[in-house]
């Protein structure tokens, strides 16, 4: 999980990846006292986040635990104003210990299961159901622009020069768009983050969890579709079309324009390929930033 990771500056993230492990066996006994919880299969985890099975009241649902760390800050009130229509429920929700209680859906079906376009329609139609105003106390995509545009501008990945120029413009530009900041927008929904339900609010089956939530606009998330399931994308026939057909298929029942989605990628497959660098095995990311770059141009 995250093992040897240094705190996160900010407010309330100040635990290590290591203090946080060593107490969190006394957080879950405390969440499940205060919720009446009783652990109901094995723990589940991914690279942040600790899932528990459990039963409340007879009732199935899974218990989260996230280490402190400013992308999921915000991930209760996004699932609140959610409530349940194209996302998991939310049942109960503990900031102060960075927990939630979610119904619980099926962990070994998601939109892996799907052929990758299909897949593709899928998450542009659940973004459509999860498109709301954004929540005032969100991170904004404007923000992001700027941060982005000044790693560019400082300290430049090791890509092609002319893409950290297109970069940097891109950055200015697509901040300045008026209503850049205007929706509610889950930014991490790739291939893992849709599972499997049957119940009315789902789309086609399907609901969104983990969400990242920016105050943005939705043509920014189409971004995770591309470098997930790449083994697909490189035995295309034609990468460049493989990849853009993905963008289409998004964009279409999200009522995005793809080109604007190209863009919105462009940028952060460059912010992605500034962070893989600072990482001792990161240089395949690195290529693979570069190769969806390429794909997204014209």
């Amino acid at each position: 999980m995250v093992t040897g990771r240094p705190a996160e500056p900010g407010p309330g993230l100040g635990v290590d990846g290591d203090t946080w492990l060593r107490r969190l066996p006394v957080h879950v006994a405390e969440l499940l006292d205060r919720w009446d919880l009783r652990p109901d299969g094995a723990p589940l985890h991914g690279v942040c986040a600790l899932v528990l099975p459990v039963a409340r009241q007879g009732e199935p649902a899974m218990l989260k635990v996230t280490w402190p760390h400013e992308e999921a800050r915000h991930e209760h009130l996004a699932l609140r104003a959610w409530a349940g229509r194209g996302a998991v429920r939310l049942l109960a929700a503990d900031p102060s210990r960075w927990a939630v209680l979610l119904e619980r859906l099926d962990p070994d079906r998601d939109l892996s299961s799907l052929p990758v376009l299909d897949a593709c329609e899928t998450a542009g139609a659940l973004h459509a159901a999860l498109d709301r105003p954004a929540l005032p106390m969100l991170g904004t995509a404007s923000a992001w622009c700027g941060r982005i545009g000044a790693r560019l501008a400082q300290s430049p990945p090791p890509v092609p020069p002319r893409f950290v120029d297109q970069g940097r413009r891109l950055a200015a530009d697509l901040a300045a768009d008026p209503q850049v900041d205007a929706r509610l927008v889950h930014a991490d929904l790739h291939y893992g983050n849709a599972l499997a339900a049957d119940r009315p609010g789902a789309v086609s089956g399907w609901l969104a969890i983990d969400p990242k939530p920016i105050a943005g606009e939705p043509a920014l998330a189409v971004a995770p579709l591309l470098h997930n399931r790449w083994d697909e994308a490189v035995r295309a026939y034609s990468l460049r079309n493989h990849l853009r057909f993905r963008v289409d298929y998004a964009c279409e029942p999200a009522g995005v324009d793809p080109a604007r989605a190209r863009a919105w990628t462009i940028l952060r497959e460059l912010d992605d390929a500034w962070w893989a660098a600072r990482e001792p095995d990161g240089g395949e990311r690195v290529t693979q930033a570069v190769a969806i770059i390429k794909a997204m141009q014209g």
